[in-house]
């Protein structure tokens, strides 16, 4: 069966992986919860001998594998829950698979599948905002309020990374900025400004600014992988290294009504550096429930990707970790002239940067970096569509395009 041309197979195959948070909060949704990680192991299963059928594993996927078992090393050593670890680390290893396997197969298609799901999705959950601004579900540890898709501050390493999605299927279907795309984006900004979780409202203007000054001019060749790579190690030196923060406190203080501190994210650093002196190799394993950082009378997690790795995983885990985005920046950076590259390029870098402050591990932060690998392959496929689009045009039409391409 062709998976990769058939919507119907590709959605009933994806859409466990999409399995909503609501459903773990509400008691009465269990059931649901339980359907969909019965439904993950057997598209788990069906994604396996898809890709293991004559193929070798390619060195991003080889690279995801080893950053998640080493988590799970780390877990089993430190008597640690690795069995559920374990079904956590086979999600994003499957979705991975698939999304690889689909993307180099028909780009379009893929990308058009996960919209399809989400788009509609998305409505519904700005609509249980509006209309429950108080939340359907509550954690009653941290207070955090739960809407369809999450809690305020679950959106954004969610809906950031589809909006990616949105541009790049634009980008591959030949128009810069379609209606649907447009308005997803009013979707998704609505949501994030509504719900204010500041690392998302960050993220999201700094892409949308790409996005509309800047992509598809000629100066977005500069927002290459490589330059990019550079300004992010720069502001995590500047930030959580060397906490030079202070001289951008207008922007910190005024505009994102932050304290210096980031809402006490400097103590939770402090602390996490300390615990990572005490066990800087593997780490502690990741924990069942809440954060492995006390403070405050609560268990916080690190409130940073790089810390939060080597707090899970130590400096094993991290180097994987670092691979797995070295590795999605070369093809970005050779084709740092496409516009697909450089709207992946700028997309995983505003994810990285929301993660200085957020240590997000969802599927999306991992097939980010897969879908850049597979550049190559997507641009191939628009060069196809676009010769299968100019055979459609009458002869004498063609001709005269020609012609004034030529002038």
């Amino acid at each position: 069966m062709k998976i990769y041309d058939k919507q119907w197979a590709l959605t009933l195959l994806l859409l466990p992986f999409f399995k909503l948070q609501v459903f773990e909060n509400i008691p009465s949704l269990h059931i649901l919860d339980t359907l969909f990680d019965v439904g993950k192991i057997i598209s788990f299963g069906i994604i396996i001998v898809l890709y293991l059928n004559g193929r070798r594993l390619s060195r991003m996927l080889a690279c995801i594998i080893l950053y998640q078992l080493t988590l799970l090393f780390s877990t089993a050593m430190n008597d640690g829950n690795y069995w559920k670890l374990a079904v956590s680390c086979g999600t994003v290893i499957s979705f991975c698979m698939i999304t690889e396997l689909s993307v180099k197969k028909n780009s379009r298609l893929y990308f058009k599948t996960v919209l399809d799901i989400y788009i509609p999705l998305s409505v519904i959950n700005l609509l249980t905002v509006l209309i429950f601004p108080g939340g359907i579900a509550k954690d009653d540890y941290y207070g955090n309020i739960y809407y369809l898709l999450g809690s305020r501050n679950g959106f954004p390493p969610l809906l950031i990374p589809l909006l990616i999605y949105a541009f790049v299927y634009s980008g591959i279907s030949g128009r810069k900025f379609t209606g649907k795309v447009l308005f997803f984006t009013a979707v998704v900004s609505v949501t994030i400004l509504i719900t204010w979780s500041a690392t998302g409202v960050a993220g999201l203007v700094i892409f949308l600014l790409f996005v509309f000054f800047i992509y598809g001019k000629k100066s977005a060749v500069l927002f290459d992988s490589l330059n990019l790579s550079v300004i992010y190690v720069a502001a995590f030196l500047c930030i959580i290294v060397f906490r030079l923060q202070s001289a951008f406190s207008f922007i910190i203080e005024d505009l994102l009504h932050k304290s210096i501190s980031f809402t006490g994210r400097t103590d939770i650093w402090d602390i996490a550096v300390m615990l990572i002196k005490r066990s800087p190799i593997i780490g502690y394993g990741v924990y069942e429930g809440h954060g492995l950082i006390f403070i405050r009378g609560q268990y916080y997690y690190a409130h940073n990707a790089v810390l939060e790795v080597l707090l899970q995983g130590g400096a094993v885990s991290l180097v994987f970790y670092v691979l797995i985005f070295a590795v999605s920046a070369v093809p970005l950076y050779k084709y740092r002239r496409l516009r697909v590259s450089q709207m992946l390029s700028f997309g995983i870098f505003t994810v990285i940067v929301m993660m200085l402050m957020e240590a997000y591990s969802n599927i999306w932060i991992f097939v980010l970096p897969v879908i850049a690998c597979c550049v190559p392959e997507i641009a191939e496929q628009s060069e196809k569509t676009e010769e299968e689009s100019a055979e459609d045009i009458p002869l004498s039409k063609r001709y005269i395009h020609y012609r004034l391409n030529r002038r």
